[in-house]
């Protein structure tokens, strides 16, 4: 089982989830809550969501980014950086632009 999936399963089991907060930190909640028409409990379960979605998205980019340095020290194939920028400037105009050949 993963580290993911295994932490999952663990706060599956857990149920409710105490959490102490700061006053003013509760204050600002509370606020808004009020604009927002939301109870406070929503906008913290929002707030977790979000938070576990950018630190999985930055495991994933880490991850791939390690992938690619590997696979660039067993290759050694690359494109230079002033192919990446010619590339970007083609896909301003040209959004279905081809990104240079990867080479030695």
């Amino acid at each position: 089982m993963s580290t993911t999936a295994n932490a999952a399963s663990t706060a599956r089991s857990v149920g409710n989830i105490s959490l102490t907060l700061k006053p003013g930190d509760r204050d600002r909640i509370k606020f808004l809550a009020v604009v927002k028409k939301r109870t406070p409990h929503f906008l913290m379960k929002e707030a977790i969501q979000r938070y576990l979605h950018d630190e999985e998205e930055e495991l994933r980019f880490a991850a791939a980014a390690n992938a690619s340095w590997d696979d660039f020290k067993k290759t050694g194939l690359h494109i230079t950086l002033d192919e990446a920028r010619s590339w970007a400037k083609k896909l301003k105009k040209d959004p279905s632009a081809k990104l240079a050949e990867c080479h030695k």
